[in-house]
């Protein structure tokens, strides 16, 4: 067995996106030779034409299915896709955008209280406590997870696209 069977076989079975960090250090390499071996990898994998590819997601590596595929493992699992409301989609892009950030800060965007909206991608593990601001009442302050990142594909958090809507925003509020 070689080392991208062996990479390709750890990526498989990480319940997770692995880096490429932690497979270095796993097979006890330099990082440089880890990602050359990756880069061959998801190259012969992606030409093979297959149902599924190795993507760089939250940091890491995680094969998943080509968008192709989706609907026919949505219908055999007969499961709904991940759905987040209207307002749960509207807080988490305020949040992944200007994270940290705070209820208040939240709820001055958008208009109306959060609080609901919060919980429930707290509860999904989308968007978590990051600490405290150093303000009045010591509020909250609110960021992405990791999990946030592999539900939406993403690699990290500069590939969420430029809100527009949110650029005027003073970041002075408390």
């Amino acid at each position: 067995m070689d080392l991208k069977e062996k990479i390709e076989v750890l990526i498989f079975i990480s319940e997770s996106p692995i880096s490429s960090n932690d497979i270095a250090s796993f097979f006890k390499i330099n990082e440089k030779e880890a990602n050359s071996v990756l880069e061959i990898l998801i190259k012969e994998i992606d030409e093979m034409g297959r149902p599924f590819l190795i993507e760089k997601v939250a940091g890491g590596f995680q094969f998943r299915t080509r968008e192709d595929y989706r609907e026919l493992i949505r219908e055999y699992i007969n499961k709904k896709p991940y759905k987040l409301s209207r307002a749960s989609l509207e807080v988490v892009g305020i949040i992944a955008k200007k994270q940290p950030i705070t209820k208040l800060e939240i709820d001055k965007i958008r208009g109306v209280d959060s609080t609901g909206v919060i919980n429930v991608l707290i509860e999904r593990d989308i968007v978590k406590i990051s600490g405290e601001k150093n303000a009045p009442g010591k509020p909250y302050l609110y960021k992405t997870t990791e999990f946030f990142l592999e539900v939406f594909g993403l690699n990290s958090l500069d590939d969420i696209p430029n809100i527009e809507e949110f650029s005027d925003y003073d970041d002075s509020i408390a």
